[in-house]
């Protein structure tokens, strides 16, 4: 018998007992050509067909069987299992054998964090179909700008603010520039598919999976757009794969499945790298304005005429004079929390208007900035308008509201020592984003480092009474792995100064010496590394973590030089998910964490300890 909403499979048995579901009381129908697996071995050959290698690794069997449990049942998995075990081919295989237990489970969504974890789901997905046979429709995404043919013929593209490229994009579609995009008509013939948008998708589910560059390659030679013809792909796809945002934005998620006829209810999605998640879900609906782009803003509001430019020159000299009391306060890098009317009203004050006039001209400037933008792309350039970021920051300001958001100050230096001011706004509940996994048929969070998974049950709001939960062993021998710790240094911010900087200099530059080999060094932050790394010599050759840096670009690194050194930011781009490997062996010789990356005790700290008192009680100083 089977569920009709959440396609869970029930034995005669189960059904005699109550003629509805457990999980969500739908009324079960009998379904047919459907067999339940009673007998261990039986489970165990299904996961043997779509495991495409010879061996199983040390507790792998045990993350498949829990795999194939949560998805046949329609449930929330948490799966803690050490790097290096194969947990994303452990994914795949039990939703196959899953799959073909019962055809009616639904598509697969696999979220990743990063684009190295894409390819590596490619990779695996390839084996699968060569190997085991299995035929499937993959749809692989990179992000809209990644896969534009418009950014790889302008560069400039590459440079503005992702949010900037996104209106450039919805602009050239919907004609407001004058010329509207030529790739994207290609693809399109009035509101269906053209002839070659349908023949390439025919191509590539023949082809597939294929990586998300190659069907970029395909689609660039035929004219089209490759976002839009993965897009439509999805509506065919068995498996899609993407980044959080497929699931945790609620635009996204209309556009990419809700525009497929994709049902959330009919959809398991395994978070990858999912002790991250509850960071990420809080910075959805976080955000930070700084005074140099309110500055750009002053002075493109001059040079385009815009009115109420004096709103934000009263803007800027409010945020100097609270970034004033700020650093008298705390000094460098530190949150100071405010109330939301304490921006609105000395606003007001210097403007001589109300508060709520001071959120009508915010909206007149949101337009503005939408018409700049339309200018700067007719005259060829990039489509960024500060007056628009600016205005949007202002908005978002007033409209987050109750205790699950602090606004806060904050004074930093850049790397030429110049001092800016910020405003944020910090969302301290992931489970306003991430409580849409609760309405998935089933959720596997894994990842090597969930480290109390009743903590991601709390802080993500998921659905106690379907969570289950496996935390494998370690499968390498300890005899292996040596640590060291070193007492003579430290991060702790009260003993922050330049003689520490070049103490822990100094010690990075003696284990560099007598490592003959390739080292990793990670730091609690951007600014911590360019402090200590402008202290540490040229030998042996490095390479630093930037916004920019490709993982592709370090893996050649380290494959080139005989000794080297990446140095890269807890939670960044390489720290995690990254598999820097070649034939099986990893090409480091030893890791150097260099100070934990704790959160610093500070008021916006504080308000999230409170936040989580509130919901969570005695539990909450762990938890903060």
């Amino acid at each position: 018998y089977i569920c009709r909403r959440c396609r869970t499979a029930y034995s005669p048995e189960d059904y005699l007992k109550s003629h509805f579901c457990p999980n969500c009381g739908t009324l079960l129908i009998r379904g047919y050509g459907y067999k339940i697996p009673n007998e261990e071995h039986q489970i165990e050959g299904l996961i043997k067909e779509f495991f495409p290698y010879p061996n199983f690794r040390p507790s792998q069997i045990e993350a498949i069987k829990f795999a194939y449990h949560i998805f046949s049942n329609a449930k929330i998995g948490l799966l803690s299992s050490p790097c290096g075990t194969g947990k994303s081919i452990s994914a795949l295989t039990a939703y196959f054998a899953a799959k073909k237990q019962n055809p009616n489970i639904g598509r697969l969504l696999i979220l990743t964090r990063t684009k190295n974890q894409l390819d590596i789901y490619s990779r695996e997905l390839k084996n699968i179909k060569e190997k085991c046979g299995a035929d499937f429709t993959v749809s692989i995404f990179k992000s809209k700008r990644e896969m534009c043919p418009k950014v790889t013929e302008d560069a400039k593209l590459k440079e503005v603010s992702y949010r900037d490229f996104l209106q450039y994009c919805k602009g050239l579609k919907e004609g407001v520039f004058g010329a509207s995009c030529e790739y994207f008509e290609r693809t399109y013939n009035g509101r269906d598919l053209s002839w070659t948008a349908k023949k390439v998708i025919t191509q590539i589910r023949r082809l597939g999976p294929l990586l998300p560059d190659e069907t970029y390659n395909i689609c660039y030679d035929e004219g089209l757009c490759p976002y839009e013809v993965t897009k439509a792909l999805t509506r065919h796809a068995d498996i899609i794969i993407g980044n959080y945002n497929y699931v945790l934005v609620d635009a996204i998620r209309g556009s990419i499945l809700g525009k497929a006829g994709i049902r959330l209810r009919e959809v398991n999605c395994v978070f990858d790298e999912a002790h991250s998640l509850p960071y990420y879900a809080a910075d959805l609906l976080s955000n930070e304005l700084s005074t140099r782009s309110v500055r750009r803003a002053y002075k493109e509001a001059e040079k385009f005429n815009v009115e109420n430019i004096d709103f934000l020159q009263a803007l800027y000299e409010v945020m100097i004079n609270l970034g004033k009391k700020t650093y008298r306060m705390y000094g460098l890098d530190t949150e100071h929390v405010i109330e939301t009317t304490e921006l609105l009203e000395a606003i007001a004050h210097k403007l001589n208007i109300s508060q709520k006039d001071v959120v009508k001209i915010a909206e007149e400037l949101a337009y503005a900035g939408e018409v700049i933008r339309q200018k700067r792309v007719e005259d060829g350039r990039p489509p960024v308008s500060y007056v628009a970021r600016c205005a949007d920051f202002i908005i978002m300001w007033v409209e987050t509201t109750g205790s699950a958001y602090a606004k806060y100050v904050k004074v930093e230096e850049d790397m030429h020592k110049r001092k800016q001011v910020k405003l944020g706004v910090k969302c301290l509940d992931p489970a306003l984003t991430a409580g849409v996994i609760n309405e998935l048929r089933s959720a596997i969070l894994m990842s090597g480092t969930l480290w109390n998974r009743q903590y991601y049950i709390d802080i993500l709001g998921l659905d106690k009474n379907r969570c289950l939960e496996l935390e494998l062993p370690n499968p390498f021998p300890p005899e292996n792995r040596l640590l060291l710790v070193d007492k003579a240094v430290t991060t702790k911010y009260e003993k922050r100064s330049e003689i520490q900087w070049k103490r822990i200099a100094d010690h990075l530059q003696k284990i560099l010496r007598n490592i003959k080999g390739k080292v990793a060094i990670f730091f609690p932050s951007y600014d911590i590394m360019r402090k200590i790394s402008e202290m540490i010599g040229d030998d042996p050759s490095k390479i630093i973590e930037t916004n920019r840096t490709k993982i592709s670009d370090v893996i050649k690194f380290l494959i080139e030089n005989e000794r080297c050194a990446i140095l890269g930011v807890a939670r960044g781009k390489i720290s995690e998910g990254v598999d820097m490997t070649m034939d099986g062996r990893s090409l480091l010789s030893a890791v150097i964490i260099v100070g934990l990356p704790f959160p610093k005790k500070t008021e916006l700290h504080e308000a999230f300890y409170r936040y989580l008192r509130e919901k969570f009680g005695s539990k909450a100083l762990d938890y903060a």
